[in-house]
């Protein structure tokens, strides 16, 4: 606030309207003032005089407007502005006894305690105890000064608390992360290894039709050769007994030859029953809901007070899932294997 005083001090108020200059205007005279202000004073006439020297000045053609502006004094106007509203000092407040002075002094004097101007000092202050305004709110402020730290410190600790959500929700949220994709791991797991057994039971099922299959065609001929050579047997017989029934009756042909021919070929009936050993049946296990849990989920406390809770979820699920996984593997049934088909 001292700072703005000082450019207050030289100078960079308008005498027209008492407020911080806006586009100022020089006049031949010298002196500065508002164009807003200029703009009023001269109004429609073509000449004006100087509100402070008295002396008179004829305007451009284009009015005020046309007189030279002091960039110097508008750039110094604009810093002024600007520090004054980083500072959030009130430069527009004025006297209400005397309207063209700014209140820029505190009367500290028990009967008063009130802001004051200068003139104000003159007129019904005088040999009262004064200090500048910000002095004055700094004393003032040294009442409320530990209250208002403590204030802070609670919105400083209010922002920490946010903080400390949000970390805990990232943390959350990676536990979340990290179960799914741990319980997807483990079901496609088990669907591997269902899947892997599936397959294999179909081999086993294939592998035993091929067998028995192979076994029952081996049969099959065997048994068309014979019928073969009995057919042939049968027709040589037939063939002599009508083609060479002469020879036959002659006794060219004797029956015994034909008889041991026929006995030759005879072979054992009837038939053994057909009986073949194949796995081709299957019998499904009673499947219970526990047995196709791979894990379960166990509640968690979560705290910004430590790194590592935030995976616990996961890591519980990751290891009963192994649990499942080892009893899978050590089922006595994995290790069945398929037996010698052939009987």
């Amino acid at each position: 606030m001292a700072y703005a005083a000082e450019i207050l001090e030289e100078g960079l108020w308008c005498e027209i309207c008492h407020e911080t200059f806006r586009r100022p205007k020089s006049l031949p005279c010298g002196h500065t003032f508002c164009e807003e202000c200029l703009t009023e004073l001269a109004g429609s006439l073509r000449d004006l005089c100087c509100p402070l020297c008295r002396r008179d000045v004829s305007l451009p053609v284009d009015g005020v407007a046309g007189l030279p502006t002091d960039y110097r004094l508008a750039k110094m106007s604009e810093k002024f502005s600007e520090v004054t509203a980083d500072q959030g000092q009130c430069v527009t407040q004025r006297c209400d006894y005397h309207p063209y002075e700014h209140l820029k002094y505190f009367c500290k004097t028990k009967a008063c305690g009130v802001p004051i101007c200068g003139q104000c000092i003159e007129d019904s202050h005088g040999g009262h105890s004064i200090v500048v305004v910000k002095q004055a709110v700094e004393k003032r402020m040294k009442k409320v000064n530990s209250l208002l730290k403590e204030t802070k410190g609670q919105i400083d600790k209010h922002r920490e608390r946010l903080l400390e959500i949000q970390q805990l929700k990232d943390k959350i949220k990676d536990a979340k992360r990290q179960s799914k994709e741990t319980i997807l791991e483990s079901y496609a797991e088990r669907v591997r290894l269902l899947v892997e057994d599936k397959d294999k039971l179909l081999s086993d099922v294939k592998q035993s039709y091929q067998d028995v299959l192979k076994d029952l065609n081996a049969e099959k001929t065997a048994v068309q050769q014979q019928m073969t050579r009995l057919e042939e047997v049968v027709k040589d017989v037939e063939q002599t007994k009508t083609k060479d029934a002469v020879k036959f009756l002659r006794r060219d042909l004797e029956p015994n030859g034909l008889r041991d021919k026929l006995k030759e070929t005879k072979v054992d009936l009837p038939f053994p029953p057909l009986e073949y050993r194949a796995t081709l049946s299957f019998s499904p296990q009673k499947i219970k809901k526990e047995q196709l849990v791979n894990g379960e989920l166990v509640p968690e406390v979560f705290t910004s007070g430590r790194q590592t809770l935030a995976t616990r979820l996961s890591d519980t699920v990751r290891q009963r899932f192994r649990g499942v996984r080892d009893t899978w593997d050590r089922a006595p049934w994995r290790s069945i294997s398929v037996p010698n088909l052939r009987p």
